[in-house]
């Protein structure tokens, strides 16, 4: 099963942003040419690109979700 994950644009260089993941809080390098991120906005990760642009709102809850899920599979305390 492959599950998306959610986090803050820190920066962006041309095609690619530098992502804060909401659940673990790394940072990692994205592709958001699908999407139109700027600094600041929140966008769904699937392996390493950005697939769309979502509120903070939908963010949270998204990363709640997942941290969630992550607790019940055994994958973090």
């Amino acid at each position: 099963m492959c599950l998306t994950r959610v986090g803050k644009v820190i920066d962006i260089a041309g095609t690619n942003a530098r992502v804060r993941f909401l659940d673990t809080k790394e940072e990692r390098n994205v592709d958001v040419t699908a999407v139109e991120a700027k600094r600041g906005s929140y966008v769904e990760v699937f392996a390493t690109s950005a697939i769309s642009r979502i509120t903070k709102r939908e963010a949270e809850l998204k990363a709640s979700l997942r941290v969630e899920l992550l607790r019940r599979t055994g994958r973090i305390q």
